[in-house]
């Protein structure tokens, strides 16, 4: 069933904004009737029907909220920017993980340093479609660009826990600490260039824990998803109650 993003998830008639109507009417040409699931940026989602349909707008008749989904830890991901449409991939992909924000980062030794409204509304855009898609509460919430130390007294006033990924042999392997995800988790990815020594230092100073997820140099936009696919696959890994079978066992049936 098609979800369609609404201004908020609720009870009763609501007409949708003109991106989204024009979503449902030219793109996806939806038709009266058509039952649809819906949600909103907050996590609330439920199901309803296109009430109607015309060049003018699109209204939707919302008859069921669906119970929230357990509160699950928020994860954070702060990162420089990579170059073209690496950056836009990136956002898609950190999206469609669940990564509940994405702050750009802009470091000592940041290329790229977006600051016009375009491309924020572009990655905006991006995430939401990402949320339509991929099935995931609410939608991910997009920063502007941040300087680290900002982000690291944001951090401290909001009690969250805090990574920054790090290829140093020193730096603890990230399964190490996957196995317990605190509520709030923020992971930092620094440039192509990697860390200043003054950042570095900041983060020392922050009791900041290093943490890496390989024993090669990644890209900015692989090591992003990458530690944000780990740390949701812990969680998954945490609440599933599936059995697995060991190998001998299923051979021996």
């Amino acid at each position: 069933m098609r979800r369609i993003l609404v201004p908020r998830a609720r009870i009763g008639r609501i007409d949708l904004p003109t991106a989204q109507a024009h979503h449902v009417r030219d793109v996806l040409r939806m038709t009266e009737g058509t039952e649809i699931d819906v949600f909103d940026a907050s996590g609330a989602s439920g199901r309803g029907r296109i009430a109607s349909i015309s060049a003018a707008q699109v209204s939707i008749q919302v008859d069921q909220l669906n119970p929230p989904r357990p509160d699950h830890p928020k994860i954070i991901v702060a990162a420089a920017i990579p170059k073209g449409t690496r950056a836009d991939w990136m956002i898609e992909k950190l999206s469609e993980l669940g990564v509940h924000r994405f702050i750009p980062l802009a470091t000592e030794r940041s290329v790229v340093l977006p600051k016009g409204e375009a491309k924020h509304q572009r990655w905006q855009r991006l995430a939401e479609e990402s949320a339509r898609q991929s099935g995931r509460t609410g939608v991910m919430r997009i920063d502007a660009l941040t300087e680290p130390q900002t982000i690291l007294d944001q951090a401290r006033n909001e009690n969250t826990t805090v990574w920054h990924l790090s290829p140093a042999e020193s730096a603890a392997p990230i399964f190490d600490l996957a196995h317990a995800i605190p509520p709030a988790l923020l992971l930092l990815i620094g440039p192509e260039g990697g860390w200043s020594p003054a950042e570095i230092a900041a983060f020392d100073a922050a009791g900041i824990v290093p943490v890496r997820i390989t024993q090669t140099i990644l890209r900015v936009e692989t090591a992003a998803i990458v530690a944000a696919a780990v740390v949701f696959s812990a969680l998954t890994l945490e609440r599933s109650t599936a059995t697995i079978v060991p190998e001998a066992t299923r051979k021996s049936s």
